[in-house]
């Protein structure tokens, strides 16, 4: 069971997975000092390396409380181009960077697209679904704890379940 504790910690590790993507972007950018980053710019940023992302998962940032991870649903997923249902003991956000598909929580589905931002409470059966046959669905997947070890990229789905069971 969640503390008010750990959720102010998972804000405040939200917040700060903001802040540190911020940090690294400002270091790589060489932005002149009249270019002022801004959160718009942070997530345009985040999103832009999901986009490059060709790994089934990678987890671009890991915390105590919460971590960020890039999904690459590819056409040749495995089974059925889908992540396959599931259900955490923490929230979860998914926002989608790349392609169109279907999200289906507690067995409601809505179609999702590239913008669009998925909230999973803890305990919600879902599944995040690439109904492309030929374009990859991509996304940003922001947990309140840990999904996969801090230090993962799994090329292909099999490899995560190979690693770490279903």
């Amino acid at each position: 069971m969640r503390t008010k504790s750990g959720k102010r910690n998972f804000l405040f590790t939200l917040v700060t997975v903001a802040i540190i993507p911020t940090l690294s972007f400002a270091a790589e950018e060489k932005n002149s000092p009249e270019e002022k980053i801004s959160p718009a710019t942070v997530a345009q940023q985040l999103f832009k390396k999901a986009q490059s992302n060709d790994n089934w998962k990678h987890a671009f940032l890991t915390g105590k409380y919460a971590q960020v991870v890039f999904m690459n649903i590819s056409p040749n997923t495995a089974p059925k181009n889908e992540i396959g249902q599931e259900k955490h003991p923490f929230d979860q956000i998914i926002f989608i960077v790349k392609g169109n598909g279907k999200a289906v929580l507690n067995k409601e589905t809505s179609v999702v697209k590239e913008g669009d931002m998925i909230f999973i409470p803890e305990g919600t059966p879902h599944n995040v679904i690439n109904t492309s046959e030929k374009e990859e669905l991509k996304l940003v997947s922001i947990y309140s704890d840990m999904d996969i070890p801090g230090d993962a990229t799994y090329k292909k789905k099999e490899d995560e379940i190979a690693e770490l069971g279903e």
